[in-house]
């Protein structure tokens, strides 16, 4: 099976000079991370995250700087945030080497191309997990307690957005569980780079990035986490847990154990899981 078997077709796309605002929009819209950036030939010249979003809003990223005369961020356009070389794969690329890409990389998705860089689809990691849950007995010894991720890097509900941020920077992760009580090990919520993007002003904003600083820094986890946060047990299989987080199109799910967090799992851990990656 190759890639263009299962891509996703037709793709949600901006231009270079789409305003940030209308970008972020139309990924809030969609419900999608991602979102290839072509000419109006279908080029592909970048690609433009939710994260890239979030960070552009931050008073600590270089490439603005020229921004901060203006005060504002509504001019801002989706050339100067987005990430220009871009990995991508071919219609005939086997889904084998993606996978292999993906993990490598770590990447969420991967837009397929075809001769002269012309976007035809897209394929993600949720694609994969659908297609290998497919196979007979995928995923039914394999247990959550051996993907998931410990120990944990957690938030709680009075810190601020702000700290959270930079955690999810410094770790390179896009979801924080939130916990309180003795040990912090109860989970009270879920905190994800896509509920930061959508707590932090619009980029139409008239606010100065130190004004945008000092309101993340002032405002608490608690105002913007998700309460209710759909878990899985340490014994559950591994399908259990792929198909949870492609049904649900979820990315992250917190692994509770009688009532203590004890790990987390990501689609990323059920697709090395699956392939036999350590």
């Amino acid at each position: 099976m190759d890639v263009q078997d299962v891509m996703s077709t037709p793709v949600t796309t901006v231009t270079p000079d789409t305003l940030v605002q209308t970008a972020s929009q139309v990924m809030r819209d969609a419900q999608i991370r991602h979102l290839p950036v072509v000419t109006a030939e279908d080029t592909l010249v970048g690609i433009l995250t939710d994260r890239d979003i979030r960070r552009a809003a931050a008073s600590d990223v270089p490439r603005l700087a020229k921004h901060e005369q203006l005060s504002e961020l509504a001019q801002l356009r989706v050339r100067e945030i987005m990430t220009p070389e871009v990995v991508t794969v071919s219609g005939p690329t086997s889904l084998r080497q993606a996978r292999q890409l993906l993990l490598q990389h770590k990447f969420g998705c991967l837009p397929v191309v075809r001769d002269h860089h012309t976007l035809i689809g897209i394929i993600t990691v949720t694609d994969l997990l659908r297609v290998l849950m497919t196979q007979p007995e995928a995923g039914r010894r394999l247990r959550v307690r051996r993907l998931m991720h410990t120990p944990l890097i957690t938030v709680t509900p009075e810190m601020s957005l702000a700290e959270a941020h930079h955690l999810m920077c410094t770790h390179h992760i896009r979801h924080l569980p939130v916990v309180r009580g003795p040990g912090y090990q109860r989970l009270v919520g879920m905190l994800t780079d896509r509920d930061l993007r959508e707590a932090a002003p619009s980029p139409a904003t008239t606010l100065t990035r130190g004004r945008i600083a000092a309101q993340l820094a002032t405002t608490a986890v608690q105002t913007c986490m998700t309460t209710q946060v759909l878990c899985i047990g340490p014994e559950a299989e591994l399908a259990q847990a792929a198909r949870l987080l492609v049904e649900r199109r979820i990315g992250c799910l917190p692994v509770v154990d009688h009532g203590t967090l004890v790990g987390v799992v990501t689609e990323i851990d059920c697709l090395q899981a699956f392939l036999g990656v350590p």
